[in-house]
């Protein structure tokens, strides 16, 4: 079982996320970590990428004060066809992550929506001049 506490989950960038991590395992790891990282999800290719390691040894069980400074970019987004998520992650090199916390990078200490937009091949000539001057009178 591992926990992970961060002391705020919405931050802005350059800001320092803190905090404190504990775990406690029935098999020994190999090169336990815990990570910065940022990842998308959502439609198309999904992209990952750590942006620093903070070594947490190979004992059984352990607890650790943690912090890290993040970068300007990207911000946390949540978009119909794509997310932007931060997270910190414990993994062991054998087995992998053993477990996720997400927050939130942006300036306005909140995700920013991206809202579906219209394309102009999906209206048509009359739809536009409606919107455009209003609606037909008969």
């Amino acid at each position: 079982m591992t926990t992970i506490t961060i002391e705020r989950r919405d931050l802005r960038p350059h800001e320092t996320v803190t905090g404190r991590v504990a775990w406690a395992l029935e098999k020994e790891p190999r090169e336990l970590e815990l990570r910065l990282c940022w990842f998308t999800r959502g439609r198309g290719t999904e992209e990952a990428r750590t942006i620093e390691v903070l070594p947490l040894g190979d004992t059984l069980r352990g607890e650790r004060a943690f912090s890290f400074r993040l970068p300007a970019e990207p911000w946390s987004v949540n978009g119909t066809l794509v997310q932007i998520v931060w997270a910190l992650e414990v993994v062991a090199k054998k087995t992998g992550s053993l477990g996720v916390e997400e927050f939130v990078v942006a300036p306005q200490r909140s995700e920013i929506t991206l809202h579906e937009i219209e394309s102009a091949r999906t209206v048509s000539k009359a739809e536009k001049w409606v919107r455009r001057f209003g609606r037909a009178k008969r």
